[in-house]
């Protein structure tokens, strides 16, 4: 069995993002994921040119400061462009729960442009209860099959708790994983055990806790036996 990684780039210009993806894939890695909220918001026309010769293989995320993101812009901006990330047809473009569930018209939007949509939701704190969570995996199922549920472990029993929903996604492409050092075990084994599509890694530095670079993620799957068929 394959293990795919998708590697996030948060660099703040053009050139330097389309360096920043022919190096991840270069070192192996499956797909990108580009932080536009990375970038000053003048600058996300150009980097929205650069980026299309590799959307096929790339998620879009303009991640709001409210879910953890840096976009400068007002949130009317960030609608804007989210808009016209989704024009772009990338992969998969990665919008929050609550931006759809306060967001009827781009909702619709995409529906009717089926856009591939990854629908993501975090908690930068906790991983709350199981029937919590399974709440909020409910409300993503009405937007697309693509759900990421993203928690904060503060023990190896967080992160268990996490892959134990793998079992309660019947019918999703889920991705579903613990951040912080506790929650590094579900970041490697959410495609071994849970089958997510893919994890995710950085290229060099973390841009969430416990975010294991490409290269090591690489080489604890090539220990595991789960490198690439």
């Amino acid at each position: 069995m394959a293990a795919r990684i998708c590697v996030s780039i948060a660099s703040e210009d053009a050139k330097s993002i389309i360096k920043a993806a022919d190096r991840a894939f270069d070192l192996g890695a499956d797909y990108v994921e580009i932080r536009f909220d990375f970038l000053n918001p003048d600058l996300l026309p150009e980097a929205l040119q650069a980026a299309r010769g590799i959307k096929d293989r790339t998620v879009f995320t303009l991640r709001s400061r409210s879910d953890g993101g840096l976009f400068a812009g007002s949130e009317e901006n960030r609608l804007h462009w989210l808009y016209r990330l989704a024009e772009q047809e990338p992969m998969l473009l990665d919008v929050e729960l609550d931006t759809l569930k306060k967001n009827d018209e781009l909702a619709d939007f995409l529906e009717k442009k089926r856009s591939p949509l990854l629908v993501s939701w975090h908690d930068f704190e906790k991983t709350p209860p199981s029937d919590s969570i399974a709440d909020v995996l409910s409300e993503m199922r009405t937007y697309s099959n693509y759900v990421k549920i993203v928690t904060t472990a503060h023990s190896i029993e967080d992160s268990l708790r996490v892959l134990e929903l793998y079992e309660t996604a019947i019918g999703l492409s889920p991705i579903f994983f613990a951040m912080g050092d506790a929650g590094v075990i579900s970041r490697l084994l959410c495609t071994v055990v849970g089958n997510a599509p893919f994890t995710y890694a950085s290229l060099e530095k973390a841009l969430a806790p416990g975010q294991l670079t490409l290269q090591q993620m690489k080489k604890l799957y090539d220990k595991m036996g789960v490198g690439k068929i």
